[in-house]
């Protein structure tokens, strides 16, 4: 009799440690992102191309990320969370260095205002808490006067545990390649007016710790 009582309590504990990563949740995470950015440039001057190399300034920065999901327990121990993610940017504008005729101008490049993505994010939970993966897509939202926005895929890795009932702490990196984006600019050099046509490619890693809250 006593085993038959234990039973039915010991499978419903196991089902409340098993679900507590599911539901809603939602962190925020401060940390570093490192900017990496390909820049090249055509540069004319009377519709005729003239030699040119460029480059650019976009050193990393601190970073906050808010992000907010919900877990589904698709089977024991594996999860999958489909979320969003938003940051602000560092409010600097891109410098471009562009050298053409034994000369070196200086031109804005540039300015990013904000970051968002959608993510797919499956997860095994370990004995101690829940190891995850982020897939999914990244936009750099820039400046319209400064250039078109830029969109990229976001692949990430993260660890999450709980530290104090629902609160959890969690570590995470995450990497970001976006597609390529032209521009145009004159520069007024020697009294003489040059397009530039400059192509960016920027990829970003980010590193974050952080907690959150899991309702």
């Amino acid at each position: 009799m006593i085993s038959v009582f234990c039973l039915p309590a010991l499978a419903q504990g196991q089902d409340q440690i098993r679900s507590k990563f599911e539901g809603f949740y939602t962190d925020l995470g401060i940390g570093y992102r490192n900017i990496n950015t390909s820049t090249t440039s055509v540069l004319t001057l009377n519709s005729s191309v003239i030699p040119s190399s460029v480059s650019s300034g976009g050193p990393g920065h601190t970073v906050a990320v808010m992000t907010t999901g919900y877990n589904f327990q698709v089977a024991q121990n594996y999860f999958i969370a489909i979320g969003a993610n938003i940051s602000p940017a560092n409010g600097l504008t891109q410098e471009l260095q562009i050298q053409a005729l034994n000369k070196t101008t200086t031109v804005s490049g540039i300015k990013s205002l904000y970051n968002y993505g959608f993510f797919l994010s499956p997860g095994f939970k370990t004995e101690h808490g829940l190891v995850y993966l982020k897939v999914g897509k990244q936009t750099q939202v820039n400046n319209s006067n400064t250039g078109p926005n830029f969109n990229g895929n976001l692949l990430g890795l993260g660890y999450k545990q709980f530290i104090y009932g629902s609160i959890y702490f969690f570590g995470e990196a995450s990497y970001s390649s976006y597609g390529a984006q032209t521009t145009s600019r004159s520069i007024v050099s020697s009294g003489r007016t040059f397009n530039a046509s400059v192509t960016t490619t920027p990829q970003t890693n980010r590193f974050l710790v952080g907690l959150g809250y899991q309702f």
